[in-house]
This record gives C-alpha cells, structure tokens and sequence, in this order.
C-alpha cells in the first residue's frame, strides 16, 4: 500500500468537507455574481443614452449575449450588430462586460472611456481602421431593387417575389427562410436571413443555394452605388459545411465585365472575398450575381457583399 493511500485514508474525514466547502464557496460566488434585472436595465439605460446608429453593440464574454439580447431588445442589440459580417463597418464599439472579460475582435482598437454600471463595466473603443460602406447588397434584397432567376443554358427561368409562409424544418433543413422571398420552380429560394456559420456565430446574409448541375442561380442587383472596392464574405451554414460537397463559385460582373470570381470550400470558415471596383467608382448601375456548384445537394449556401 503506497504512503499516499495511507495518508488519504487518515486525513480523509477532513479532506472531503473542505472539498465540499470549496465548492459551496465557488457556488455563492457565481450566484452573487450574476447581474439581477435592475442591474441588466441600468446597463441598457446607460447603452441607449450614449449609443450612436454607427455603433457596434457588443457583449463579454460571448456567452453572456442571449441574456443581454433579452434586456438590451432589437433596438441596441440589432440583427445588424450581434448577426454582423465583420467589424470593419463600425467606427466605434460599446462593449458591456462582466467578469472582466473583453472580446478579442475589438482587441485593437483605442479604449476612449471606461465607466462602472453595478456589476458591469461599459466601454467605448474607437475603430483605427474602420471603412465606410457605400452599399450594402442584403439591402437590396426586395422585388423592386433585385431579380432572380435560374440560367440554364440558353433559357433563363425567373424567381418571382413570394410572400408565403416562413420555410424552415429539423436537422439538416438549412436555416429559416423568412415568409418574404424569392422562389424558383425547382424548389430554390433566395432571401435575406441569419444562419451559423462554421463557428456557429450568426451571420446575417443572401441564402442563395446554388441549383447543381449546368444550372446558374443569377441575382441581378438593379441599381448598386460603386465604390473602389467591392467587399464579402460566404459560407455554407455550419450543419453542411463538412459535407465534402462541391465547391460553390460565385461572379459578380457589371456591365459585361467580370468584377470578381471567389470560390467556397468547405471547412473554410465564414471567407472574406475582396476585389477593386476603381473604374466603377462613384457610379450606380446593375450588378449581376452567379452561383454555381456541380452538386446542388447540402449546399446551403449564403453571402453577403458591400461597396467601399
């Protein structure tokens, strides 16, 4: 019997409680640490009281955010701020932290005030790098600003505009397609909505899945303002993006010029995609969108894209 047994079973009457009060103590203080709901209200008071439209609202650490959702309401916590592309669009961020955490995507950016609101600490960063965004696609998704259809070689099919019922189902359906979209024969949609991307991080985006085959899922974009540069990201939402599917490419042309052409494998995240738009800049006019795959099957497929 080894000296360490022996000495556990003689000390073992006084090791155990000191274990169970260990634990006691770290449950009294989670439980004393968790904001009550005045405390959740002051926070937002003080969050609506200096918020800007420009601003990021953010919240730490993550797991926090669906709490703050529930208090903060889709005023401050918009789909916009929590459901975002990136954080380059956002010239300054107020972050609301407990437990003294921060979130690492606002890492860099120069802390302009701090202030203490009960049990939460409220922080304004301004953004050294941020871009303007000329125009947003997702906001064009609407009968009278976009169409849809599917190409097939020589004959182009349209997606009229549809308002029905929201689309969704289980495992493996693909994310929520809301009541308002654009519907195709063979069963395809194309509409503004929120899914998880391969880090299960909300993202606001086009669900446009492309159609398989030699088919072409074309979005024509009527009236876009150009900026230098065109800015993206895609991905295949997270319950499908390890299903070694076939890669999803997507063009964007204007006036018959081929502005850009990004693919998007599985396994890669939620991909930024970039190309210059200089000859374009400061002009408006239609923006064509082609989504391919030589597989259409679980290729749930969303992007978003902005002029800078």
């Amino acid at each position: 019997m080894s000296r360490a047994w022996v000495l556990f079973r003689k000390y073992a009457f006084a090791i155990v409680p000191a274990i169970g009060l260990f634990e006691l103590a770290l449950h009294w203080k989670q439980t004393r640490s968790v904001p009550t709901e005045a405390e959740w209200q002051a926070a937002r008071a003080e969050v609506e009281r200096i918020a800007q439209p420009a601003d990021l609202v953010i919240f730490a650490p993550q797991w926090v955010e669906p709490r703050a959702r529930e208090y903060f309401g889709p005023e401050l916590a918009s789909v916009q701020r929590i459901a975002r592309p990136d954080e380059t669009r956002f010239p300054r961020a107020i972050e609301v932290s407990i437990r003294g955490a921060h979130r690492t995507e606002i890492d860099k950016w120069k802390r302009v005030t701090r202030q203490q609101v009960g049990p939460f600490e409220v922080t304004i960063s301004q953004n050294p790098d941020a871009r303007v965004v000329v125009d947003d696609l997702v906001d064009h998704v609407r009968p009278d600003a976009m169409a849809v259809s599917v190409v097939d070689g020589s004959r182009e099919s349209p997606c009229p505009w549809t308002r029905g019922a929201v689309l969704t189902g289980g495992l493996g359906y693909g994310p929520t397609v809301p009541a308002e979209h654009f519907a195709c024969a063979d069963g395809s949609v194309v509409a503004v909505t929120v899914i998880s991307d391969p880090t299960y991080q909300p993202r606001r985006c086009i669900y446009a899945p492309p159609v398989g085959g030699n088919s072409v899922l074309r979005l024509r974009f009527a009236s876009v303002a150009f900026g230098t540069t065109l800015h993206g990201h895609h991905a295949i939402a997270a319950e499908a993006d390890h299903a070694n599917g076939a890669p999803v490419d997507v063009a964007f042309r204007s006036a018959g010029e081929t502005l850009g052409d990004f693919v998007r494998r599985d396994g890669t995240g939620w991909t930024p995609f970039e190309t210059m738009t200089s000859e374009q800049a400061g002009t408006k006019g239609e923006l064509v969108v082609d989504i391919r795959a030589a597989r259409g099957d679980r290729r749930q497929y969303c992007f978003e894209a902005d002029t800078r």
